[in-house]
């Protein structure tokens, strides 16, 4: 488990890897760090000292936990890490 330290005393605890970017105000922006995938969507959450507001959840988290002592828990979804191309996704009709 990965722990950072973030704006308002918040840690975000994440079970894989990732990058964080926050502005002065509070506002994060945390990114599956992953390389098959390039950038997916981010998890947006707005911070402020009382309160942890999740704006926007990608597909590839699974569940988040908000705690009463400032701790933001992220289970990424496991399925999108045991993916191999095999097949083509599309294929031409005629």
């Amino acid at each position: 488990m990965i722990i950072i330290m973030v704006s308002h005393g918040w840690r975000v605890h994440s079970d894989h890897r990732v990058r964080i970017y926050q502005e002065s105000e509070g506002n994060l922006a945390i990114f599956l760090d992953m390389k098959e995938f390039g950038d997916p969507a981010p998890l947006l959450i707005d911070l402020t000292e009382q309160s942890a507001s999740i704006t926007s959840t990608p597909h590839l988290v699974e569940k988040i936990e908000v705690t009463l002592t400032k701790e933001i828990v992220i289970t990424w979804n496991a399925e999108p890490f045991q993916l191999s191309v095999t097949e083509g996704i599309y294929e031409d009709s005629e």
